[in-house]
């Protein structure tokens, strides 16, 4: 494999890595914002509704703060360059 593709592929891989974070991100702040929004304006009869919507807003919270620790924390797997792999069964 050419350098150029080597790095169009690594450029690329990185490219859907982002997209995937923002639309993930996105979803999640849009779940904690509807969750916030229901949890501070409607006014609550039944306790078991207040406290699933505390329970979903918490749970929203809690994936808008993971999502990024996943997504960019983690060390990917690449690929082994068979170019680069040691031979010693000389």
């Amino acid at each position: 494999m050419s350098d150029q593709k080597a790095k169009s592929g690594l450029l690329l891989r990185r490219r859907n890595k982002v997209v995937a974070f923002i639309i993930t991100e996105a979803s999640a702040v849009g779940i904690l914002l509807v969750a916030g929004t229901f949890a501070v304006l409607f006014k609550k009869v039944d306790p078991t509704v207040a406290l699933s919507i505390n329970i979903a807003t918490i749970a929203a919270a809690a994936a808008v703060a993971i999502i990024p620790i996943i997504f960019f924390a983690i060390a990917p797997v690449l690929p082994r360059d068979s170019r680069k792999t040691l031979d010693f069964r000389n």
